[in-house]
């Protein structure tokens, strides 16, 4: 008989399902769901399904609510990477069903963000009525190959920056200091306030993620002055994630921070044998995005795993659409 649950799973049995589960990511780890429960405005609840006390699936949620006013019209639930299905289309329905009938009073929306070809699942999202929402991502297959091969499968101008960048003294390496931590943090925190004009998680999720066992953070140095790095998640005999890069503006002209920072991210990715280095979102397809562009210099493949959303409020989604829209508008 299929049993589900919301409690917390013992760590060694999710480890344990997590190692033979062909949709395994960091995001969805126990690692994860601990650094999550420790940072301010989120909260992270797992569900499962197990028959005879064995996992069949796991479904790891983040609730993310921002302070404020905002908070009120962004209230959602994502679940990052993709849920851990089975093989059984049955199980995986009725743990969705699950999923949304414990948080249909909680959020306004859920949004399932794939890094995973989820096609063969295809019929467990239908089922149960969710919306596949076309988005692209950039991914860059690490297995078996080494540092030289990769950079010359960037493009020329990335390929000849990132070469300048380390003749004019640049270097990277991991973070070893939660100090190291928040002056990148500052960097990135001026990006997001000048440029990006996205919500930015507070300093405490950056500490925490650097604390964790998921996180590895990258740090780029010139003239012993830190001028920009990335913020990753990692698992181990998978794949690396760059959750955020940064680099200090107006610099040098001759020194590309964030270039180096992602390169030290594939770097230890080839070193630690990880399958790939997903840069975690491309945009919709058909729409221009920059932000695809620069991931591509780095020589990956674009894939189209797309989304799966599931609005729990029609009407305050929609509202908070306006209302949002509107103070991105005041903003400007």
């Amino acid at each position: 008989m299929l049993q589900f649950q919301n409690k917390k799973i013992a760590k060694n049995d999710w480890d344990k399902f997590l190692q033979t589960n062909p949709y395994a990511s960091p995001l969805q780890s126990f690692d994860f769901l601990e650094f999550i429960n420790k940072t301010k405005n989120y909260e992270a609840i797992s569900f499962s399904c197990s028959e005879s006390n064995q996992l069949k699936a796991i479904c790891l949620v983040t609730i993310v609510k921002e302070s404020g006013l905002k908070g009120f019209f962004s209230r959602r639930a994502i679940i990052y990477g993709g849920p851990l299905l089975s093989d059984h289309t049955e199980i995986n329905t009725q743990l969705l069903k699950y999923v949304v009938k414990e948080l249909k009073n909680k959020v306004i929306y859920i949004e399932i963000r794939n890094f995973f070809d989820y096609s063969n699942q295809i019929s467990t999202f239908t089922k149960t009525n969710w919306d596949f929402v076309p988005y692209l991502n950039v991914q860059l297959v690490l297995k078996d190959a080494t540092s030289e091969q990769i950079l010359s499968g960037m493009n020329s101008t990335r390929r000849r920056q990132i070469k300048q960048s380390l003749k004019e003294g640049a270097s990277y390496c991991e973070a070893s200091t939660e100090e190291e931590i928040k002056q990148l943090y500052e960097i990135l925190k001026d990006l997001y306030n000048t440029r990006v004009k996205l919500p930015l998680p507070d300093l405490d999720y950056f500490i925490n993620l650097f604390n964790s066992p998921v996180g590895k953070v990258f740090i780029v140095k010139h003239n012993n002055l830190l001028v920009g790095g990335a913020f990753c998640m990692y698992y181990e005999n998978q794949s690396i994630y760059s959750l955020y890069y940064c680099g200090l503006r107006d610099y040098d002209k001759r020194v590309y921070p964030t270039h180096l920072a992602l390169l030290g991210a594939i770097e230890f990715g080839i070193n630690n044998k990880l399958k790939s280095i997903d840069f975690m979102g491309a945009g919709k397809p058909g729409e221009e995005y920059g932000v695809r562009v620069y991931k591509q210099g780095f020589g990956g493949e674009l894939v189209e795993h797309g989304r799966f959303l599931k609005i729990t409020k029609p009407f305050l989604f929609n509202l908070g659409k306006f209302a949002l829209n509107q103070l991105k508008r005041f903003k400007k």
